[in-house]
């Protein structure tokens, strides 16, 4: 098994380098935000946004149920997500659309890294990724999942990486033979 996750990693590599980093405009836009209630602790640096929250910003948008955003020097630090799913969309620079969701996320606003928990789940480009723990840096187009104690021993399904990659090209299905008609 391990000579076999030795060839697919370099495998995989290849079939992900196309680019699909986060839309390079986003972070010139204005961030919006609604929720059906919020409470902002100024000295600490923290707003907390609670019930059906959607955060906008360009192409960018995050939902979940409870938000907490981090700030330091009036920057947006980090923002964490809580759902049932949480939810982030995104588009690229070639308007491709990026999917996440999974129940709880963070986002890292300084290095544009999003990580992903429990019933994770990243789509690009039409290839899928499931796992309970998936990292995602939009910036560089690096995804990573899976766990972090490779030596996992027991066949505990939720703790292993899927991914689905469609075809570049996909099949398409003969069509049957028309009769000559006489």
């Amino acid at each position: 098994m391990k000579q076999r996750a030795k060839f697919i990693f370099p495998v995989l590599t290849i079939l992900l380098l196309p680019s699909v980093m986060a839309k390079t405009s986003d972070g010139e836009q204005t961030m919006e935000i609604e929720a059906d209630s919020v409470e902002i602790r100024e000295q600490q640096g923290i707003s907390i946004y609670k019930g059906n929250v959607i955060i906008k910003r360009g192409s960018t948008v995050i939902k979940g149920q409870l938000i907490h955003i981090y700030q330091s020097n009036n920057a947006i630090d980090r923002i964490t997500v809580e759902g049932t799913p949480a939810s982030f969309k995104q588009l690229n620079d070639q308007d491709q659309e990026i999917l996440a969701q999974g129940l709880n996320m963070e986002y890292r606003n300084a290095d544009g890294i999003l990580v992903l928990k429990k019933q994770a789940l990243l789509v690009q480009q039409n290839n899928r990724f499931t796992s309970e723990h998936i990292i995602y840096n939009t910036r560089k187009d690096i995804v990573q999942a899976g766990s972090k104690n490779q030596n996992n021993d027991n066949n505990d399904d939720k703790k292993r990486v899927t991914i689905t990659i469609l075809p570049e090209h996909p099949i398409q299905p003969e069509q049957p033979e028309q009769s000559e008609q006489q």
